[in-house]
């Protein structure tokens, strides 16, 4: 078992729900009402020991956090509430409780990629001008501000490099889909699917077992939770595309264990998926499709 490198998720995990939006709340009112004085949108009470700008790019952060939060909360409630729908309608199963899935197949998403580095950036963007200000116009941060900031800049110029990266790879790549050949698929049978990507030579697919879960690091007195994800199986096979650009058979033999199954709305998050990657001129191609296995 290994870490490794995600490219995208599909987790429906119901960890957030109503209590996150609730939790947002103060997040979002208090953000949207500094971010009206600062640009002036609400009267101002108190004098202000900054520019008002500052104050609204604050208010904006805290805004933006909350919003963040709270779209995690409105996924776990409408995964909760697709699964009670199923449930009374009598259509309730082990893979359509789990994950919305297309039986004939699924997409990947490139924009949505993109969508999601680019709100990391305009986040970043509008958390650091305060200590961009502070550290460096103000002459009130100090040496120690200055680096931290410094540090943090270096991040967003990286996020931005990765949201360029992305943009470059929806445009040369377009949006792929996987084709099941059966739905779902069973451990200890044959995986057989079909990637329609013709815009690829020859590439890698990795057929991967995935766990997600939040893990505690320590940094002296400080904690913080971040997501982890952890590769428990992997086989890689060499494909070419076909010259009439038509779809590529793909077949892997997936192991007998009851236990590797797709969880998607789980706790913590398994499932299998294919990962495709392609060294290409300019911008190389790498993405993966989540995978129903499941147990009868």
């Amino acid at each position: 078992m290994k870490k490794v490198h995600k490219v995208d998720t599909r987790s429906q995990a119901t960890a957030y729900g109503t209590g996150a939006l609730l939790f947002s709340i103060p997040f979002i009112g208090i953000g949207l009402f500094f971010a009206g004085m600062g640009f002036e949108l609400l009267p101002l009470y108190v004098r202000p020991n900054a520019p008002l700008w500052v104050i609204g790019m604050a208010g904006l952060s805290f805004a933006f956090a909350g919003g963040m939060i709270a779209i995690q909360g409105l996924r776990g409630v409408a995964n909760q509430r697709r699964q009670a729908r199923l449930h009374e309608s009598g259509r309730s199963m082990p893979s359509m409780n789990d994950y919305p899935w297309n039986p004939d197949g699924i997409e990947d998403r490139p924009m949505g990629r993109v969508f999601n580095s680019a709100s990391m950036a305009a986040f970043m963007i509008v958390f650091l001008a305060p200590f961009n200000w502070w550290a460096f116009i103000s002459d009130q941060g100090g040496w120690f501000v200055g680096i931290i900031t410094a540090v943090f800049d270096l991040i967003l110029l990286l996020v931005l490099a990765t949201t360029v990266k992305r943009v470059m790879q929806a445009m040369n790549f377009g949006r792929s889909r996987l084709n099941f050949r059966q739905f779902p698929f069973r451990p200890g049978q044959s995986l057989d699917v079909a990637l329609d990507a013709p815009k690829l030579r020859r590439f890698d697919v990795t057929l991967r077992f995935i766990e997600e879960r939040f893990e505690t690091v320590e940094h002296g007195s400080e904690k913080r939770t971040k997501l982890v994800s952890y590769e428990h199986f992997a086989v890689t096979k060499a494909y070419e595309s076909r010259d009439d650009g038509s779809e590529v058979e793909i077949s892997f033999e997936l192991p007998d264990s009851d236990e590797w199954v797709t969880r998607l709305s789980g706790k913590p998050v398994r499932y299998w998926e294919l990962l495709v990657e392609a060294e290409q001129p300019g911008v190389d191609f790498r993405t993966t499709f989540p995978l129903p296995v499941y147990r009868s």
